[in-house]
């Protein structure tokens, strides 16, 4: 658990990475709302225990899908850049928007 976290009901220091709503995130913080499912992990990032679809990462920010999606292809772009940058080929596509099945 993180030593940040402490007994707290959920945890307000955006300053941590570990935060759900990280000062370091692009968000609008007039957006921010609490929702079940950030509650569920008190804002701490490290209580989360299997990988997130887009629609808990949208539930837990409380953003669209759409947008949340906009955001992993946005960041796997930068992330296929780099590759090839340093030679390598492109990445399969195929792990894009990529669903957990529990």
């Amino acid at each position: 658990m993180c030593p940040e976290l402490g007994l707290d009901l959920y945890c307000m220091n955006f300053k941590c990475p570990h935060n759900l709503f990280w000062e370091g995130l692009s968000l609008d913080r007039d957006k921010i709302q609490m929702t079940k499912k950030a509650l569920e992990i008190r804002n701490c990032c490290r209580l989360i225990l299997y990988p997130w679809t887009p629609e808990e990462i949208s539930d837990a920010w409380g953003l669209t899908e759409k947008a949340i999606r906009h955001s992993e292809e946005e960041a796997f772009n930068k992330l296929e850049k780099k590759i090839r940058i340093h030679g390598k080929g492109p990445l399969p596509h195929s792990n894009v928007n990529r669903r957990v099945v529990a």
